[in-house]
């Protein structure tokens, strides 16, 4: 499997622009021979939309995408944007293939301390499901549900293959800690138990001085980084593995077999 990690800036509220950049980046990931092409968390809006959510909101089969549908006949195309649906508004993510939109992902878990008020803006999803593809099965994040246990679990359950974490992740330290690191240390432990592999794609570029820091990568099943983007950089990283590996992985460790058979009964 050959894809393509776009950790792009994105102009806060300007979705017509900011879908030319993501078509532009599809094309390039087309005419590299990628499979699949990944965008980060709300890749098409920005992230601090505060009252701007409703003025980009889409529905999952506007019109909008009608040019993304049509390049995903020869490329799987993953990214992040504002869904409106019934008078609310979620943080979600589309999944494109075959010329067709195959899958809508709602956030589930909304954060809302510190310097995020998601929970202001944006109504939460309430379902992590894990869909069949040409590379096995795919379960998407979008950001803080990764540090979530319960989620990483159902993902667990539903024997993903494949993790996609779509992020809009800030960047901060400590005196013990840096924010890479920990994206790191939840996805070594995540892939190593579950025997999955795991998609990090993270945007850059500043709004309102929040800095996000990139550093997308490819994790595979041992917990070990494949390839990994520039921190602060606009790039698209190309990462080659073999998807195939993930029975093997699953058989050396398997956990989820033994939960299969401890609570048969």
């Amino acid at each position: 499997m050959k894809v393509a990690l776009c950790q792009i800036d994105t102009i806060l509220g300007k979705i017509d622009r900011n879908i030319v950049k993501i078509s532009n980046y599809v094309d390039k990931a087309i005419y590299d021979k990628c499979d699949m092409v990944v965008f980060p968390e709300l890749a098409l809006s920005g992230y601090g939309l505060r009252d701007l959510v409703f003025d980009v909101a889409l529905k999952s089969d506007d019109s909008f995408f009608d040019e993304v549908k049509q390049k995903s006949k020869d490329i799987d195309i993953v990214f992040g944007y504002v869904e409106e649906d019934g008078g609310y508004t979620y943080n979600s993510a589309l999944y494109f293939s075959k010329g067709n939109m195959v899958y809508n992902y709602r956030k589930n878990f909304l954060p809302d301390y510190g310097m995020f008020e998601e929970g202001r803006y944006f109504a939460s999803g309430d379902t992590i499901d894990t869909i069949e593809t040409d590379f096995g099965k795919v379960t998407l994040f979008i950001c803080e549900d990764s540090f979530h246990i319960s989620a990483q679990d159902i993902a667990f359950q539903n024997n993903t293959d494949i993790l996609i974490i779509l992020s809009a992740s800030p960047f901060w330290m400590d005196s013990k800690s840096i924010k890479p690191d920990l994206w790191k240390s939840v996805c070594s432990n995540f892939t190593q138990l579950s025997g999955s592999y795991a998609i990090f794609a993270n945007r850059v570029g500043f709004e309102d001085g929040v800095g996000f820091f990139g550093n997308s990568f490819v994790m595979d099943t041992d917990g070990n980084i494949i390839k990994e983007a520039k921190m602060f950089k606009e790039e698209m990283l190309i990462v080659e593995f073999d998807e195939r590996l993930v029975l093997k992985a699953k058989s050396k460790m398997p956990i989820l077999k033994n939960e299969v058979a401890r609570y048969a009964y």
